[in-house]
């Protein structure tokens, strides 16, 4: 097989090998969905590890705006949860966070839901659980809510100005918060069961 071959193999493999975006059929075998990422520049896209002279706040459009790495502070951001009350992610500073974006279209993020109500249901202590809808209407996730029965906190971010500062060019994208520090990051899920062990043990290292 020549090089050029070559190349065409290997694009479409990577293509079968992602869910498709909201527009498309969506592959239920798939451990993502691909999304268009949010915008980032080259500059602030870069893997260095300098510590922020800022806090990036999803709230007052401050701070810089950039692909984020474990060791990074997690961006602050107010997000209206489906039960009426109001999740302000500093508020959790000295907790563990485990954030999750996702969304109803995308089967990965939906398959995986029950491994934060299992989550919830272990009642760690100093452990805060919150999943942000990305880019949906209310209606549409009160409605999925409902119909799951999932009693763990749940958000909206209906103009994506929430996920702006958490680009992600994958849903779901799930990070794992220690005391207002990235600690872990996954892009993608493989099931309820095998996520559900993923996360707890992350957790768990965090709270030693």
């Amino acid at each position: 097989m020549n090089k050029s071959k070559l190349t065409m193999a290997i694009l479409a493999l990577s293509l079968l090998t992602a869910c498709g975006s909201k527009d498309n059929t969506a592959n239920s075998d798939s451990k993502t969905a691909t999304k268009k990422p949010a915008s980032v520049t080259e500059e602030n896209s870069t893997n260095d590890k300098k510590e922020n002279s800022e806090r990036a706040d999803a709230d007052s459009k401050t701070g810089e705006i950039k692909l984020l790495e474990e060791g990074d502070m997690a961006p602050d951001f107010t997000a209206t949860l489906v039960n009426g009350e109001t999740f302000h992610m500093s508020d959790y500073d000295d907790k563990v966070v485990l954030l999750n974006f996702w969304a109803t279209w995308c089967p990965p993020c939906v398959g995986e839901m029950p491994a934060f109500e299992m989550l919830k249901d272990d009642n760690l202590e100093n452990v805060e659980i919150v999943c942000i809808n990305a880019g949906e209407d209310k209606e549409t996730v009160n409605q999925f809510v409902k119909m799951e029965g999932y009693t763990f906190n749940i958000g909206y971010d209906e103009d994506y100005s929430i996920e702006e500062y958490y680009p992600t060019d994958g849903i779901p994208y799930t990070l794992v918060v220690n005391k207002g520090v990235i600690s872990k990051i996954y892009v993608g899920a493989n099931g309820a069961e095998a996520q559900y062990k993923e996360y707890k043990d992350a957790i768990t290292e965090c709270l030693k």
